[in-house]
């Protein structure tokens, strides 16, 4: 494998903390990271083992290029550079124009890898991939869906479904636990957002459609009289906010205009303070046959996310127009639920899915 740095902005935060550093630590005990690798850790906190930098300021950015420079020097010949944004999308934005105002951007064998969302909605999307476009070229991007990354998902993109059997599949991510402690970011985001939009509609695409997850996601269609949401009893406690409409759980009904998924209904669900947590893609057959496939994996998905992003393996990534279409889809249940929040059902922590 080519020599690699990993530019990690964010490493101080909590998904680094869980996820990433422990991911890149156990690719490296199982010795699948190149000779000549360095993490370069960036930071605004005083911390002697980072990388310290002011990501406002565009004369920092000059001297993290030298600093990346000089690990080449040192191995006598470039390498792949990986600027993994774990951060939120307000600051993604900033950072994104910095590196290429900087000129990191345009250095050969430059990726970027970015955690969703991928806006808000279609118009902020849209506005995010036009900012990025203007630095980076699409080759060079990397949006991570980390479900698309599970060993599960994946097995079941490969055995494949016959869809002239099919007669419904249900796509449900269940979790026991509440917003714990994430209120802020769960009131801007709920739900719908937060799992449909950015994970089950791609993994519903990837399971029907494997080899072309876009043309999936342009055939859907979202049944409108069939959208539920509903929240939590004690949610708006935590949130401090007694007006919140905020959905915790979301059911959404997807048609196909596909002529070989016409008749096929395709369910997906998530919710929180749920009974039980669990992940699972279920599928019903015109034979009365009955499948459960369980997405649920005790390995760590960014392992394979860091393997595929430096062996230059794009497939299980998210491209700017599935984003697009994700947004699309999702944008009637958004416009409707602006108007008012009358369908809002309320719902006892421990409840079944």
């Amino acid at each position: 494998m080519k020599p690699t740095i990993i530019i990690l902005i964010g490493i101080t935060g909590d998904l680094s903390k869980r996820k990433l550093l422990p991911a890149i630590d156990s690719l490296q005990q199982k010795g699948l990271l190149p000779e000549k690798f360095r993490l370069v850790g960036v930071t605004r906190r005083d911390d002697s083992e980072l990388f310290k930098m002011d990501l406002d300021d565009g004369a920092d950015y000059l001297r993290l290029k030298d600093h990346l420079q000089s690990i080449e020097d040192e191995w006598g010949e470039p390498a792949q550079r990986l600027f993994y944004l774990s951060v939120g999308p307000a600051v993604s934005l900033p950072i994104i124009e910095q590196l290429g105002n900087a000129g990191l951007a345009a250095i050969p064998d430059t990726k970027l890898l970015l955690e969703k969302p991928f806006g808000l909605d279609s118009d902020t999307a849209e506005k995010f991939i036009m900012t990025i476009d203007q630095y980076f070229s699409e080759e060079q991007v990397y949006r991570i869906d980390h479900y698309l990354a599970k060993e599960s998902v994946r097995e079941l993109s490969k055995k494949g479904v016959d869809i002239d059997a099919l007669e419904r599949v249900e796509i449900t991510a269940s979790e026991k636990i509440g917003i714990e402690g994430r209120g802020s970011f769960y009131e801007q985001t709920g739900a719908l957002r937060d799992f449909i939009q950015s994970h089950l509609l791609q993994v519903a695409a990837m399971v029907l459609s494997p080899g072309d997850r876009l043309r999936s996601l342009e055939q859907f269609d979202v049944s409108m009289a069939e959208v539920k949401r509903g929240q939590y009893i004690g949610y708006r406690d935590v949130v401090e906010n007694q007006h919140s409409a905020v959905e915790t759980y979301v059911s959404v009904t997807l048609r196909s205009r596909d002529p070989q998924l016409n008749d096929v209904t395709i369910l997906l669900q998530s919710g929180k303070a749920m009974s039980e947590k669990s992940t699972d893609v279920s599928f019903l057959y015109k034979d009365g046959g009955f499948e459960i496939v369980s997405l649920d994996d005790t390995t760590n998905a960014y392992e394979q996310v860091f393997l595929d992003a430096m062996n230059d393996n794009k497939t299980f990534f998210v491209s700017k127009n599935e984003v697009l279409e994700t947004w699309r889809i999702v944008s009637p249940i958004q416009y409707a639920w602006q108007q008012n929040s009358d369908d809002l059902m309320f719902y006892e922590q421990g409840s079944t899915l």
